[in-house]
């Protein structure tokens, strides 16, 4: 009895496995769906994995409006894994994200722009993003924008301001606000 549930499961979940994915682009109510399935062909639960169809289902949902697909791609863009490195393509993504107020997409965009990465260095927009998600509370872009204030990136340099942020950061776990803390510390 054991062997046949094993060799029963075997087929159903083979059956499962070999069905073609088609979402139907146009309707919003299967971003997230397209966005779990992306999952699932990203990590290989359940399917094969598949960065072709993981693609595919996850451009679908960034597309229809999934800000964690958005933001997914932004990163897979970047990195270059499973696909082609494009800065532009990953700020694409990004900017959608940030636009539904994603404060790690804000951050990339702030870090994009402070460090021109794929667009030309412009610290105003930069700033501009930082401080969107520095609202939210976002540890790297309390530590990004407070090195902007302790350079005079952009903006007049400002110890105490850069001070206060790389504490926030800190604080909320970034180590490389601690870091910058310590080494100020020493210098006094």
């Amino acid at each position: 009895m054991k062997t046949y549930s094993c060799f029963l499961l075997f087929i159903i979940s083979a059956t499962c496995s070999a069905q073609t994915v088609n979402i139907d682009p146009t309707s919003t109510t299967k971003a997230d769906d397209a966005y779990n399935m992306a999952n699932m062909y990203r990590t290989g639960a359940g399917v094969t994995k598949d960065p072709a169809t993981m693609l595919k289902l996850y451009e679908t949902a960034a597309e229809l409006g999934n800000t964690d697909a958005q933001l997914d791609l932004g990163d897979i863009y970047y990195a270059g894994k499973d696909t082609t490195q494009s800065y532009s393509k990953a700020n694409y993504w990004y900017e959608k994200a940030a636009e539904n107020n994603n404060a790690t997409a804000q951050m990339y965009l702030g870090y994009t722009y402070l460090n021109g990465k794929g667009v030309i260095v412009d610290y105003s927009k930069a700033r501009h993003w930082f401080d969107l998600a520095v609202e939210q509370g976002d540890p790297s872009a309390q530590f990004h924008l407070g090195t902007m204030y302790l350079e005079g990136k952009g903006i007049p340099r400002n110890e105490v301001e850069a001070n206060s942020l790389f504490k926030k950061s800190c604080e909320g776990g970034e180590p490389m606000a601690c870091k910058k803390l310590k080494e100020i510390s020493q210098k006094q």
